[in-house]
Order: structure tokens, then C-alpha cells, then sequence
């Protein structure tokens, strides 16, 4: 729906238990989606959208955290990788260069040390409509530095920023 473009990339961050050939591992994952929004202010609430055959959403579920990570356009190579990429049979953070770090004050998530800001989300709503599942978080912590320039995605491979 180019009429919508270009809307800012996030990378979306959790973690959580996953079942892989009958054995329970934790992993981690990151899932890009340009289907974010606020939902509130008071409570400070975000909104994404993630297709549902996707293994975040059901980390999400299950974890019940998800972190929204706002990347710098000098990441648009990692932000590009992160769109094919699965993380279920692989690490998928050490393929995209990028790196970890805990979150302020989630336990069931993380947070990606280069982007350039984030919301900490703890889920209070999750509703299916098609093939995506609409997940609603209240913020429990946040961080942004204004002066940076973040990836906006127009269509298929092709990107822009800010300025």
C-alpha cells in the first residue's frame, strides 16, 4: 500500500521459550514491522502489528514484553537483513551485526544497543485481524535521541530517512 509510505522501520525485540523439533530452547528474536503506532498517553501505551506466522508473536504471548527499537538509518543494511532472516533456526542478532543489551526494566525481553531509541512494552492486549496479530503494550520505560536519523521504508528493498 504505497499510499502509506514511507512509514519509520522498528525492529522488534523479545524473547521466551520455543519449541523446535519436540525440544523447548529459549530464543530470542527480532522482527522489523512499519506497522506501529502510540495508543495512549495516560497510560503511555504502543501499538504493532506482526504477521502471525511469525515466531515473535508467539514469543509475545507467551513472554508477555516486547521492546520497539527505532533503528539509525547508518543500520539500514541490518534493517534490510532483519526482513528475511528467520530466528528460529539461527541467532539471528549475530547475523544482523547487531548487538544486545538487557532492558531497563523488562526481564522477558532485550533491547538492540544501536538503535537509537526504544519503548519497553509490557502487553496488556493482543487481537488477531487476518493475517497479523495487533499486539498493545504499555511503556514502562523509553529513551530517544532526537538528533539521529532513523530508516523509513518505502517499498520492497528500497529505504530513506529523515532530513
Amino acid at each position: 500500500m504505497l499510499i502509506y509510505n514511507p512509514r519509520q522501520m522498528a525492529l522488534v525485540t523479545c524473547k521466551g521459550k520455543h519449541a523446535l523439533m519436540g525440544k523447548s530452547t529459549e530464543k530470542h528474536d527480532i522482527v522489523p514491522t512499519t506497522w506501529h503506532s502510540p495508543a495512549s498517553s495516560h497510560p503511555p501505551m504502543y501499538a504493532i502489528f506482526l504477521e502471525n506466522s511469525t515466531m515473535a508473536c508467539k514469543l509475545i504471548t507467551q513472554s508477555g514484553a516486547f521492546v520497539v527499537n527505532f533503528m539509525p538509518n547508518s543500520q539500514v543494511e541490518s534493517v534490510k537483513k532483519a526482513q528475511v532472516i528467520s530466528g528460529e533456526y539461527t541467532e539471528k542478532i549475530e547475523h544482523l551485526g547487531l548487538h544486545e543489551l538487557p532492558c531497563e526494566k523488562l526481564v522477558d525481553s532485550f533491547r538492540i544497543k544501536e538503535a537509537v531509541g526504544w519503548l519497553e512494552c509490557e502487553l496488556v492486549e493482543e487481537k488477531s485481524f487476518g493475517d497479523h496479530i495487533l499486539f498493545v503494550g504499555r511503556v514502562v520505560h523509553s529513551w530517544m535521541a532526537l538528533d539521529e536519523k532513523r530508516v523509513f521504508h518505502v517499498e520492497g528493498n528500497e529505504f530513506t530517512t529523515t532530513r
